[in-house]
């Protein structure tokens, strides 16, 4: 049974850490009425600071994702040293430094001086060595913890990475900084951070990333987004954003690399966008399905205010019903039936299944895209947003749409957060999946709209690609010119090429979409570049025992 619970994870911290800031204020005060007017400077003396050891990020299944490691820094002590120039070059010696570095580091310190974050196996020996045999005096060698992602590029965007001091700079390190590493309350124990689990399947992630690299060798695309979902929960099983980085070595990586397109990236979807239009206008309920609608290739309409405009399809598709709409993708039906249908109703339920809505899955940047409101149509808008044009969208938004279609009509909530435990073990956050917004659509509409994606698949339709022996595949394929924010036009031989499938369609578990932004091989169609991927993906899943095979690949709805 969905819950509809608000999604409050921030909200809950924000009091968690009020009650941490009001234990630490009564912590320093302790402090000074013992130790007198120094004991706050002495708290925070590097030497003698409490060790926080930040919390573990795990995959649903307990893979690692992000983790402390021990390593050992080297410090000066200046007032136990007599002879600053020889230890200097001592210690020179053994950190490849020469003792003019080394005393340069002490100039306007007193008391301490960090020297080197990170020693090697091998320095740490030595130095270690020195200290015992009393050949270096007043250098200490701090147990410290620093952060490992054994995962490496896998879902990095979305993790992120922490700095030198250990603090989160971006993605969920970022965002859940002060929950994997609370400032300590006392002065003489290591504080531990709350462990997070996310909704990731790292196997599904490994499915989805080969692929991606499949993609990047064949068709070259500036950016690749790909995301899988539980159809009936709303939880992200699989992110990618290409290229990647590694957070190991992030001082190595570009902004763009970096950068998390599945929630900052914004884009006209194309045909894909087809399968929401058209069951906003069969909701809607004013569009005449059972008029006989042929395409000859193009339809030309009159717009509100006077003037025509002419729409085109690849090919002439004949007779259309929404079900060859779908199998087909016929641009000139969808808007005919969008301009059935009225303005506001229209706009309305497309914005009801999420699009300009800012998902909040506990990053930091997720943007709601361009959704125009009413006021701001122009007189071919109406029918141009009927398959895909005229409205930025992000990954993120088209993946969870998705969910009207899976889940009996009601929107979910998306969601990357599976659970939050203190380092005591006290469950703190626990998902549950939630409904964003209630019977956006009928079952029946959304059981219809499934099994024209169906159809897609099967001879003649444009998402043949995706089809999988033996598993029920609903898909739709799109392929959208890319706008040019510069000069607010197209640009010439740039497309987005995308699908968006739903396995198994009988009884919907996993969302996949995948978009390629310009690829630069021998096509540009969404069909045969991400329908490809995902029908690879699709047969991954069979062999980890993910999804069941059968003999027959019709769907009953």
């Amino acid at each position: 049974m969905v819950s509809r619970e608000k999604h409050g994870i921030h909200r809950f911290f924000f009091l968690l850490t009020a009650v941490f800031a009001i234990a630490l204020l009564g912590r320093v005060v302790l402090l000074i009425l013992n130790n007198g007017t120094n004991a706050i400077s002495t708290y925070r003396d590097p030497v003698v600071s409490p060790q926080v050891v930040r919390g573990t990020i795990t995959d649903r299944n307990g893979r690692i994702l992000a983790m402390e490691t021990p390593y050992f820094a080297c410090a000066i002590l200046l007032k136990e040293i007599d002879d600053l120039e020889k230890t200097a070059t001592i210690l020179g010696q053994v950190l490849g430094m020469s003792s003019q570095e080394i005393i340069a580091l002490t100039a306007g310190k007193t008391t301490y001086t960090l020297v080197k974050r990170r020693l090697s196996d091998a320095q740490y020996a030595t130095i270690k060595e020195l200290i015992d045999k009393r050949e270096l005096q007043g250098i200490v060698l701090e147990k410290r913890y620093g952060r490992t992602y054994p995962q490496q590029f896998h879902a990095a965007q979305l993790i992120g990475f922490t700095n030198t001091e250990n603090q989160g700079l971006e993605g969920l390190e970022l965002a859940f900084d002060k929950e994997l590493s609370p400032y300590p309350l006392l002065a003489d124990t290591t504080t531990y951070g709350a462990d997070i689990q996310l909704t990731l399947d790292m196997d599904l992630q490994f499915l989805l990333d080969t692929q991606v690299v499949e993609i990047d060798n064949l068709h070259h695309g500036d950016y690749i987004l790909g995301i899988i979902m539980g159809a009936r929960t709303g939880e992200i099983l699989a992110a990618t954003t290409f290229p990647w980085y590694d957070p190991n070595s992030y001082s190595l990586s570009t902004p763009q690399e970096r950068q998390n397109r599945l929630i900052t990236y914004m884009y006209e979807p194309g045909s894909v966008f087809k399968v929401f239009s058209l069951a906003a206008e069969m909701t809607a309920a004013e569009a005449d399905f059972s008029e006989s609608f042929t395409c000859d290739g193009s339809y030309t309409f009159t717009m509100d205010g006077g003037g025509s405009t002419t729409i085109n399809c690849v090919s002439p598709h004949g007779t259309v019903t929404p079900a060859t709409m779908i199998a087909k993708s016929c641009n000139g039906a969808v808007a005919h039936w969008a301009l059935q249908t009225s303005d506001q109703k229209f706009h309305d339920l497309l914005q009801q299944m999420g699009f300009g809505t800012a998902w909040d899955i506990g990053l930091r940047g997720s943007i709601p895209g361009l959704f125009p409101k009413v006021d701001n149509w122009s007189g071919r808008t109406k029918a141009t947003l009927a398959f895909g044009q005229e409205l930025g969208v992000t990954a993120l938004q088209m993946a969870t749409a998705a969910t009207v279609l899976t889940n009996g009509g009601s929107l979910l909530q998306p969601s990357l957060i599976r659970s939050i435990t203190s380092s005591a073990g006290e469950l703190l956050y626990e998902f549950k999946p939630t409904i964003a917004r209630e019977q956006v659509i009928s079952t029946v509409t959304a059981n219809e709209i499934v099994s024209y994606m169906v159809q897609a698949t099967q001879s003649g339709g444009t998402a043949i690609n995706t089809a999988v022996k033996g598993i029920s595949v609903a898909s739709k394929t799109g392929t959208a010119q890319i706008l040019d924010p510069q000069t607010n036009s197209y640009k010439d031989g740039t497309f987005l090429a995308s699908t968006l499938s739903i396995v198994p369609a009988a009884d919907p578990k996993y969302i996949i979409y995948i978009a390629v932004a310009n690829p630069k091989g021998a096509t540009i169609w969404g069909s045969n570049i991400a329908a490809p991927a995902i029908r690879s993906i699709i047969q991954d899943m069979v062999r980890q025992g993910k999804l069941q095979s059968s003999s027959q690949s019709t769907v009953k709805l």
